[in-house]
């Protein structure tokens, strides 16, 4: 190991021995009931908040020398097969939730105050770039579920002074009302049903079947529409070829494209997670023929997993050729309701087009819902000059505070971190 990775895995250390100390102290000053020590704990923490600060630069420092070092030698080696230029970012802090389930209004209360006092206090932010909501706002898609979350979004977005320009929102599978959509079939007598028999429209029940109206069927989405215009000040569109949206960040040189994965989804079919192919055409259409998305770094949204043990993944991925060659560079879901990462690869070479894919945890999800070893979490995603990092928290109790949430895992012998890097 070289010298500079020593450095490296010695700050790394340090860095996560420091911020346990904090947390340490932090609950020790909830319940000291002493002026005087509560005082005393203060000082400590904000020296060793000091002390974190210079790790961070540190960190930035060496991890900028060793990615400049290895860009030369891979644009040396491999300068035929390097697809995109490199672009730069600007100091850019985005939230990632995922999974919320919003219920009752008054978890949106605490659920604010929690993640504005982890965002000030823990993360060193007082404003946030932009806002990413990837589905499952909702739990089961009722207008008093999307006023929760109204209300936390209101009372967050004025707070870290987030535009409704700068809010991603994408509908997940409980944002759709399964009510709505099984009002929407109407059962018929097989032999009495004269039009041709599409499975994807109709529940066969033997003798009889349920036949979907395509329009009514649509309202399913109804609530989450209203919601989506009462944060955006637009209705999300209920066609389904029109559910793709972009959101251009021109300050920060992002382009974020939201998509619907849940648009085949219903009471019965509840694993046809997908991506609607004209949405996707339009969007990428309307991507290639503007000239003020070509050098932004391209990030997608939407709900489901492509990889999952379970049913309802989304099982065609043949769209993610199409983002690979229009330049996407990250993708970011939820659904599993535990934070994962993995690379999508299109070409073989080293600096051929990829995306990382960035999974969110759940936000809010019950108990009974959390995936086994796995808390409630939630992504905050730092840009800038040429690196994407991803810092995940953690909570553990229900009215508890959020925590770094180290899992992952950087080799033998060394401790897990935070949070995980990628180049842009």
């Amino acid at each position: 190991m070289s010298n500079s990775q020593n450095l490296l895995q010695q700050l790394q250390e340090n860095y996560e021995l420091l911020q346990t100390k904090i947390s340490y102290l932090q609950r020790e000053k909830i319940i000291n009931a002493d002026p005087s020590r509560g005082f005393q704990l203060e000082q400590e923490i904000k020296k060793l908040q000091l002390q974190l600060k210079e790790i961070e630069q540190q960190l930035e420092k060496l991890e900028k020398a060793s990615a400049t070092a290895n860009q030369t030698e891979v644009t040396r080696e491999n300068s035929d097969f390097v697809s995109t230029p490199c672009i730069s970012i600007p100091l850019t802090h985005i939230l990632h939730l995922s999974d919320l389930h919003f219920g009752r209004v008054d978890d949106s209360y605490n659920w604010y105050d929690q993640i504005a006092q982890d965002l000030y206090s823990e993360l060193n932010c007082e404003k946030l770039d932009g806002l990413i909501l990837s589905g499952d706002i909702a739990n089961k898609s009722t207008p008093q579920e999307y006023e929760a979350a109204k209300e936390f979004l209101n009372n967050l977005c004025q707070e870290f002074q987030v535009s409704s320009e700068k809010i991603v929102i994408v509908p997940g599978n409980h944002d759709l009302n399964w009510g709505l959509g099984e009002a929407a079939y109407t059962l018929v007598r097989r032999k009495d049903y004269t039009e041709p028999l599409d499975e994807n429209h109709i529940i066969d029940k033997g003798e009889y079947i349920e036949v979907v109206d395509q329009e009514q069927y649509k309202q399913r989405f109804a609530h989450f529409s209203q919601f989506y215009q009462d944060i955006k000040g637009e209705a999300y569109p209920l066609e389904y070829d029109q559910q793709a949206t972009l959101h251009h960040f021109p300050e920060q040189n992002l382009l974020i494209l939201g998509l619907n994965s849940a648009w085949q989804l219903d009471h019965h079919y509840r694993s046809r997670a997908g991506i609607h192919p004209r949405a996707l055409t339009n969007a990428l259409t309307q991507i290639r023929r503007n000239q003020d998305y070509k050098n932004c770094v391209k990030i997608a949204v939407w709900h489901h997993p492509l990889n999952s043990a379970f049913e309802d993944r989304i099982k065609d991925t043949g769209f993610m050729e199409r983002l690979a060659q229009a330049g996407f560079r990250f993708a970011l879901h939820g659904h599993i309701h535990k934070a994962e990462n993995s690379l999508y690869s299109y070409d073989v070479t080293t600096g051929g087009r990829k995306l990382n894919i960035i999974c969110a945890g759940t936000f809010g999800a019950p108990i009974r819902e959390w995936f086994s070893g796995y808390p409630l979490q939630y992504n905050f995603l730092k840009l800038e000059g040429h690196k994407l990092t991803v810092n995940t928290r953690r909570r553990e109790e229900l009215n508890g505070a959020w925590k770094p949430d180290a899992r992952w895992l950087m080799g033998a012998g060394r401790n897990p971190l935070p949070y995980y890097q990628m180049e842009l």
